[in-house]
């Protein structure tokens, strides 16, 4: 009988805690790359330090058990991880490749990725080349297809479906340019053009020059350009229709039309902010902007618009030029500098003491000797006949109007009936005019005393808390002594500390000494002083048949 040889082996989890030089060992079981099993089906060996160290074994070979150049559907049942290695077959090929989120299998290029992108990336200088006279195609019926033709034109060329093209390069004839068509060019509707087309950096048609976003006159043509709708030309019918926001940089907006509707909730007027063109290329370092106008502008307001103004993209008015449209600020022009046309924002920062509101004019008769002008709104200013503080709403029926400023007698006010702002009345009050003339209130009155002989009086109630019981009955006058005050008692108490008191004159404090005047004249001293007052309230109108001088 042959011998046999055996090396050690085991069928645990854990690999040879040592082996002496050049001996080996077994673990067997199903192995894994990791975890519990990650020493089991590999062979060991140990090195001159009896250190184990995995030579072989299942585990790996299973990996490669399988046809070389084929991964496509290849399965490893034997360890439990399923991983293969890739085997080359004799033509150093596989039938599939995956690296990350990409698949190369026969000649397609494809994502996992779902909406991932494809990205071809050189590294450095690189460059993505496509080989001379080979077909760069879109699409899979190949729509389109791209080819330096280096052999015939020595030109890029394209064939197949329509492209749009956005190249931007100037061109200087028809043979330059971002793209040359040696072809017709097809355009789908009309292309009218009456009298000369001068493309030099702009568009001119007769008088009328497009010209970067700007739609101008031409010099010498006039300062009027019309935008005309209805087609027999310089009517006032048809509609002009903006899309977008509307900014009018004129002095004077005039509205010629019968009828104007504005879907806004709110008009507002007075505006802090509002937009200039920069109408000469700042250079860099400057600190000096001209723009289209400086009216409304004042020093102190703040400039903004471009990213270049200063470090910060802000700068600060420090003086202005009303002769040149010439604003200059405490923040220079950074690299590349600012275009022409820019739009700046001016944040006003200055109190121009003007009014807001509407004006309006009217004719009281006939005759331009009867047109007046109307105005109703705020005002930041007194005025004579009137003590109203600045900054309040007023109506002018015949107004003077200079520098923004409403001058003239106030109008009448024509309602159906007055609100106060809560806090600012007293219900039932009577209503009476200040010092200034501002109509207020008197404080709330009292319930009324119905009596057949009433008059109206001013109550003040304090509602004392004594230092020890008392005994008071309704009319009793209760006095203090040294500060004088008294009032009367209100409702009758019993052994209590507490006192209502009605008609109150003086002013109760919490040091002195309470007396008490009865119904017959009797003065009594209470021996208590109060330990709390508490003013209920003061002044209060109250009708009441009974007129009380008081006590001396």
């Amino acid at each position: 009988m042959a011998s046999i040889i055996r090396i050690k082996r085991s069928s645990g989890t854990s690999k040879p805690a040592s082996l002496n030089w050049g001996e080996m060992a077994y673990v067997t079981g199903i192995g894994s790359y990791g975890g519990t099993n990650q020493y089991k089906d590999r062979v060991w060996i140990g090195d001159d330090g009896t250190n184990s160290i995995p030579v072989g074994g299942h585990y790996y070979t299973s990996m490669m058990e399988h046809t070389p150049g084929s991964v496509t559907g290849v399965t490893n049942t034997r360890n439990s991880d399923g991983g293969i290695v890739a085997v080359l077959d004799s033509n150093r090929k596989v039938d599939e490749w995956n690296v990350d989120n990409l698949t190369l299998n026969t000649n397609t290029l494809s994502s996992t990725d779902t909406d991932g992108d494809i990205i071809l990336d050189a590294n450095g200088s690189g460059e993505i080349v496509v080989p001379d006279d080979s077909f760069f195609t879109f699409g899979t019926d190949k729509n389109v297809k791209f080819e330096y033709d280096e052999n015939g034109t020595d030109r890029l060329q394209v064939t197949g479906a329509p492209i749009t093209y956005n190249n931007v390069t100037d061109s200087t004839s028809k043979d330059t340019g971002g793209a040359v068509f040696e072809g017709g060019v097809g355009i789908e509707k009309n292309l009218n053009v009456g009298g000369n087309l001068s493309v030099t950096g702009g568009t001119t048609i007769d008088q009328v020059e497009i010209k970067d976003n700007i739609i101008s006159t031409q010099s010498g043509s006039g300062n009027l350009l019309y935008l005309d709708p209805y087609p027999d030309g310089l009517s006032n019918e048809g509609t002009v229709i903006v899309k977008g926001s509307l900014q009018v940089d004129g002095t004077t907006t005039s509205v010629n039309s019968t009828v104007s509707t504005l879907n806004d909730p709110i008009m507002h007027l007075g505006d802090l902010t509002s937009e200039k063109t920069l109408m000469t290329h700042a250079l860099v370092g400057v600190t000096t902007l001209r723009l289209d106008s400086v009216v409304g502008i004042n020093t102190n307001d703040v400039i903004s618009g471009s990213p270049y103004i200063g470090l910060s993209g802000v700068g600060t008015v420090t003086s202005y030029d009303t002769a040149n449209n010439i604003i200059t600020i405490d923040a220079a022009v950074r690299a590349p500098g600012i275009s022409t046309t820019t739009q700046l924002t001016v944040t006003h920062a200055y109190d121009t003491q003007t009014d807001r509101g509407i004006s309006f004019g009217y004719n009281t008769s006939s005759g331009t000797g009867n047109n007046k002008l109307g105005f109703f709104g705020y005002t930041d200013q007194s005025s004579a006949n009137s003590s109203a503080p600045d900054r309040s709403w007023t109506y002018v029926p015949d107004a003077n109007l200079a520098n923004s400023l409403i001058t003239g007698t106030r109008g009448f006010l024509d309602i159906k009936g007055i609100y106060y702002q809560t806090g600012d009345f007293n219900t039932h009050g009577v209503v009476y005019f200040d010092e200034n003339g501002l109509q207020t209130s008197t404080n709330n009155p009292a319930s009324p005393v119905i009596t057949s002989k009433q008059v109206m009086v001013a109550i003040t109630k304090n509602t004392l808390t004594t230092s020890g019981n008392v005994t008071l009955a309704v009319g009793d006058i209760v006095k203090q002594d040294t500060s004088g005050a008294y009032g009367v008692v209100e409702t009758a108490v019993n052994a209590g500390t507490s006192v209502a008191l009605v008609g109150v004159e003086g002013t109760f404090n919490t040091t002195n000494n309470l007396r008490k005047e009865g119904n017959n004249g009797a003065i009594a001293n209470l021996s208590v002083n109060p330990s709390a007052v508490n003013v209920n309230y003061t002044n209060k109108p109250s009708w009441t048949s009974t007129l009380d001088g008081g006590t001396f």
